[in-house]
């Protein structure tokens, strides 16, 4: 069977949202008429993810579960995913739904001009319906300083948890990627404007989640490493 659109779900210990995550995501998806499937990439949880999401397979036949044996950060969800996708398109989102799946179809719109649309919290029209912590905000735009002054990416928020891809494009692009716990969206904008294709970018609504596990260390570890892929990649 042809898929239109594969939707990835990396979950880690995501108990308390597994579900919603799912049945909102097929709420949106259903009246588009298409095929698609829903990608839940079980990332070595220790809580009753995997259960809740298989359990929920059973009912309905969109979803699909992948499982890690053990944790490996949220890029290397994705990149499970992305690889094991058929759909035309692939969308990927968290399961605390920070973005809601609602803003799909703007991006399905979106990818008749582009390869890759990336969500944003930071261009007009973007809508904060509940903020951050001040400090989370704080590193979040010295992320953003290091990643258009640095790595030269044109954007001004790269890790909205919030992406669609054309599935070759992806699968181009993550098919040599390392990706980080955190700074992977930073990775996969450099590998695919490196390869030529095209970055398209909506404004989206976005509520903070309760989710994150982002450690400084990893963050400061991972930039240095950005920093080496981006001289590898220009060379």
């Amino acid at each position: 069977m042809n898929m239109d659109y594969s939707v990835i779900l990396p979950a880690y210990n995501e108990a308390a949202t597994i579900e919603r995550a799912i049945r909102e995501t097929a709420a949106v998806f259903d009246p588009l008429k298409k095929e698609y499937v829903i990608i839940v990439v079980d990332d070595g949880s220790r809580d009753a993810t995997a259960q809740l999401a298989a359990a929920l397979a059973s009912e309905i036949p969109a979803v699909r579960l992948l499982q890690h044996a053990a944790n490996a950060g949220k890029g290397t969800a994705v990149r499970t995913g992305v690889l094991e996708a058929q759909g035309d398109l692939l969308l990927f989102l968290d399961c605390d739904l920070a973005t809601h799946p609602r803003e799909a179809p703007a991006f399905i719109a979106k990818m008749g001009e582009s390869d890759i649309v990336i969500g944003s919290r930071r261009v007009a029209g973007a809508v904060i319906a509940k903020a951050q912590p001040w400090y989370r905000s704080l590193s979040g735009r010295a992320i953003n300083f290091f990643v258009r002054h640095f790595l030269k990416l044109p954007h001004h928020d790269t890790q909205c948890g919030f992406k669609m891809f054309r599935r070759a494009a992806a699968q181009d692009i993550f098919k040599d990627a390392s990706p980080s716990r955190w700074t992977f969206d930073a990775e996969i904008l450099l590998r695919a404007y490196a390869a030529g294709y095209r970055v398209g970018e909506l404004p989206v609504t976005w509520s903070n989640g309760e989710t994150s596990r982002v450690k400084t260390g990893e963050v400061l570890s991972d930039l240095r490493r950005l920093l080496r892929l981006k001289n590898k990649l220009n060379k």
